[in-house]
């Protein structure tokens, strides 16, 4: 017995030997993709091919041209959880490119419309979070309008100010270090503030808890600091100018997912507004969970987003794919995680327990395939067990990546 117990201790020590005492190894472990054959997939009618990508114009070409710029205005519009970190939760994204959209399809009230007309503007992008305490509610709106010139904006600024103040009794709130603010407030828990800088008006309006001047007046002067250092960064591009930006920088936009042909997809847009490519500062304004997306972001070196009916990432490297595509499905409290689809076995789901505010879908998966992440959504159906048509969506979405290599 003795000897068998010998035995068996020097095997293992043998063993160990031939694994660690041989010569290392240089270089990380790095995850690899599980292999996928595409013609297994199970794609419905989907588009599993890579499309080109054309701007789609309507019958008002310049309202399509506008859109150019609002989405390139995204890119630079401050992000509300940088002026108050309690401004997390998921709020409406809306892109800006005539009076009507602005007012009446839009964000700002109709009331508003006269100003938009009068002072010739351009276009715009607009952002809502909140803090999703009930017993607490703070939230912030911030939204830059571009008019045709400097001169315009001030006009604009200052008939925004007139006309919001005849809606009733309000008085002014100073700012600090921005006198030419416009900000006024009606009980102390809201206000809303106008600043003209350049061609740009800068709307912020901005909510606390309890009659709160002083922290009003705080978050409207951070606001107002961080967006037109954001401002400043960049250029007005000329309306005439805006068909000379590259429409798919670096095939990103070949690489997304084009809307179904059976008009399937949960979201409703016939001009294709936000579908373009994007920096990440940029796409960051429709993800969930901001803060941490952000972070994940710069880990993985996203540096390029194209949106169509998908979504693609391009990340630095495989292993950053995946990370990225880890923090992207990381269930909220009251997710579902869903199976993969068939054949895809590194694809990540989810089932939302709360709808997306801008693209209605209560349902995405995310798959990988080499430095590319590209998420697909859709609605999850009410009584179904399994969401045939999101997993379709998601091998199509596979499949045109990699035959876009």
């Amino acid at each position: 017995m003795k000897k068998r117990f010998r035995a068996v201790i020097a095997i293992a020590t043998a063993l160990v030997c031939t694994t660690s005492c041989a010569d290392s190894l240089d270089g990380n472990p790095q995850p690899g993709m599980a292999p996928v054959d595409l013609s297994a997939l199970q794609t419905g009618a989907m588009e599993t091919e890579p499309t080109p990508f054309n701007l789609k114009f309507g019958p008002d070409k310049a309202r399509s041209v506008r859109f150019i710029e609002a989405r390139r205005m995204l890119n630079y519009l401050v992000h509300p959880f940088d002026v108050d970190s309690d401004l997390t939760d998921s709020g409406s994204v809306r892109l800006i490119v005539s009076a009507d959209s602005m007012s009446a399809e839009g964000p700002l009230p109709p009331i508003y419309k006269p100003v938009a007309e009068k002072n010739s503007l351009v276009a715009g992008a607009y952002i809502v979070r909140i803090n999703g305490n009930l017993r607490s509610r703070k939230k912030l709106i911030i939204s830059i309008l571009r008019f045709a010139t400097d001169n315009d904006s001030a006009n604009a600024a200052a008939d925004f100010d007139r006309i919001t103040g005849e809606q009733g009794e309000r008085h002014p709130i100073p700012i600090a270090d921005h006198p030419d603010a416009r900000a006024t407030s009606a009980d102390d828990i809201t206000a809303t503030a106008f600043q003209s800088h350049g061609p740009y008006v800068i709307v912020i309006n901005a909510g606390v808890p309890t009659p709160d001047r002083d922290a009003l007046a705080s978050t409207i002067k951070k606001t107002t600091d961080l967006q037109i250092a954001q401002l400043d960064k960049q250029q007005p591009i000329p309306l005439n100018d805006l068909l000379d930006l590259p429409i798919d920088p670096d095939g990103i936009m070949r690489r997304a997912a084009p809307k179904a042909k059976d008009h399937s997809d949960p979201f409703f847009t016939v001009y294709e507004e936000d579908f373009g490519a994007y920096q990440p500062s940029g796409i960051l304004h429709f993800e969930r969970n901001p803060v941490r997306m952000r972070k994940a972001f710069e880990d993985s070196g996203v540096d390029l987003v194209g949106r169509r009916a998908g979504t693609v990432y391009r990340t630095s490297d495989l292993a950053a794919a995946f990370r990225l595509q880890t923090a992207l499905t990381e269930p909220g409290k009251s997710d579902s995680v869903l199976d993969p689809p068939p054949g895809l076995s590194d694809a990540r789901c989810l089932r939302l327990d709360a709808i997306d505010p801008n693209r209605n879908y209560t349902a995405f998966c995310a798959v990988v395939f080499g430095h590319y992440v590209a998420v697909v959504v859709s609605v999850f159906p009410t009584a179904a067990r399994v969401d045939r048509a999101l997993y379709e969506r998601a091998a199509a979405q596979y499949s045109i990546l990699a035959k876009s290599e």
